[in-house]
């Protein structure tokens, strides 16, 4: 794999700082321990630190931005937007006609293959133009790559709360402990649990379908997986089909709550026998047959009117 490197002299530091921000590198600083009550991996467990990456970055033998074509860089697997490419056409003209002023932060893989950190956005409009992308490449563990994505996006992306919520997910499923979702993204234990909790109550494809919906908050989530929890036989495809596409998110996230609420079934009467008709007067009971074939199951009822009073009565 061919890099072309781009020399920094002794903006190595401050490059440092301008990439991850005061925000990351304090969460980075941070001990395991230090949160939720759980006990941080021993050194030998846990690998170069996360303090150490920042170091490394810092220092001009490890750290270098550099030209790289967007084709060598794998998206992480771990996203935070449920569509990084949404209204991505500003970014493509401003990075034609300005270049590009940040760089991406990347990772080499233990198989040599590049992984985006952070800066998706960015990696997607320079493939779009067809040029090379700046970046800066470390070499960072899973832990660290995942606390390194969640806090510098909680700076620059405005995510909304289903977004944030599958992220908290996507961590958790990935095996990693809830300490490492708060260093990542800044919530609590207890939220984190309600997030996980909404997600799973959701099939992804409509969360997919209604989008991020920002604006809308973990009341409206909560009621949509409620709705979905007592009607468990719904359709969902039936309900997606019947959403429009051209509404925005948070109308089509309405529109979800809306056609999933249980309506009130209304009360009916059970029918009387086919051809039998009955009317209530007074304290009197007229039963009519409709037919001679009827009047069999006249003589059959008048027999078991008193076993039918005594179990009435019983009751």
């Amino acid at each position: 794999m061919k890099l072309s490197k781009k020399c920094t002299g002794r903006g190595g530091e401050s490059m440092g700082r301008k990439v991850f921000g005061k925000s990351l590198e304090r969460a980075m600083d941070e001990d395991l321990d230090d949160l939720d009550g759980e006990e941080a991996p021993s050194p030998s467990q846990q690998g170069p630190t996360v303090s150490r990456a920042i170091e490394a970055l810092r220092d001009e033998d490890r750290h270098s931005t550099r030209m790289i074509s967007p084709s060598l860089i794998r998206m992480s697997q771990i996203m935070d937007r449920l569509d990084p490419s949404e209204d991505l056409d500003g970014l493509i003209a401003s990075i034609q006609e300005e270049g590009q002023k940040v760089p991406i932060l990347v990772r080499r893989l233990p198989d040599g293959d590049l992984e985006v950190v952070f800066g998706r956005r960015r990696l997607l409009a320079c493939r779009a133009l067809g040029r090379d992308v700046r970046a800066t490449v470390m070499e960072m563990t899973d832990e660290e790559s995942v606390i390194a994505q969640g806090v510098e996006n909680n700076e620059r992306l405005d995510t909304s709360f289903i977004e944030r919520a599958l992220f908290v997910s996507r961590i958790l499923d990935a095996g990693f402990k809830a300490v490492v979702v708060t260093r990542a993204t800044g919530i609590d234990k207890t939220s984190i649990s309600l997030m996980k909790g909404i997600v799973e109550g959701i099939p992804e494809e409509l969360i997919r379908y209604i989008g991020p919906a920002h604006g809308a908050g973990r009341r409206q989530w909560e009621q949509l997986r409620s709705n979905l929890k007592d009607q468990r036989d719904s359709d969902i495809s039936g309900v997606i089909a019947e959403i429009p596409r051209d509404r925005p998110s948070p109308e089509r996230l309405a529109e979800a709550i809306r056609l999933t609420r249980a309506e009130p079934r209304p009360l009916v009467e059970p029918p009387s026998p086919p051809g039998i008709t009955t009317k209530v007067t007074g304290s009197r009971l007229t039963i009519t047959a409709g037919s001679k074939n009827d009047r069999a199951f006249l003589k059959h009822l008048e027999t078991r009117l008193p076993e039918l009073l005594e179990e009435w009565r019983k009751s």
